[in-house]
C-alpha cells in the first residue's frame, strides 16, 4: 500500500483553499461608492420588508373585519 494515498485529499483541499484565500486577498478594494450602494440596497430591502408587513397587516385586519361582520349577526 502506498503511503501517499491517504494524503492526497487533504493536500488537494489545502491547495484549493489556499487558492481561494489568495483570490479573496487580491480582490479589488471596496470604494465608498460600493459601500454607499450596499447601504442603499439594504435600506431599500428594509423598506420593502416593512411595506410587505404593512400590507399583510392590512389584509389580515380586513379579513378579520369581514369575518366578524358575517359572524356577528349570529352571535
Amino acid at each position: 500500500m502506498s503511503t501517499t494515498f491517504p494524503f492526497t485529499y487533504p493536500r488537494r483541499w489545502a491547495l484549493s483553499t489556499g487558492i481561494k484565500l489568495i483570490r479573496w486577498a487580491r480582490r479589488p478594494a471596496t470604494t465608498s461608492d460600493d459601500r454607499r450602494r450596499k447601504s442603499e440596497r439594504r435600506r431599500e430591502a428594509q423598506l420593502r420588508a416593512y411595506e410587505r408587513d404593512q400590507r399583510l397587516r392590512e389584509l389580515r385586519e380586513r379579513d378579520i373585519v369581514r369575518y366578524l361582520s358575517q359572524v356577528r349577526p349570529y352571535v
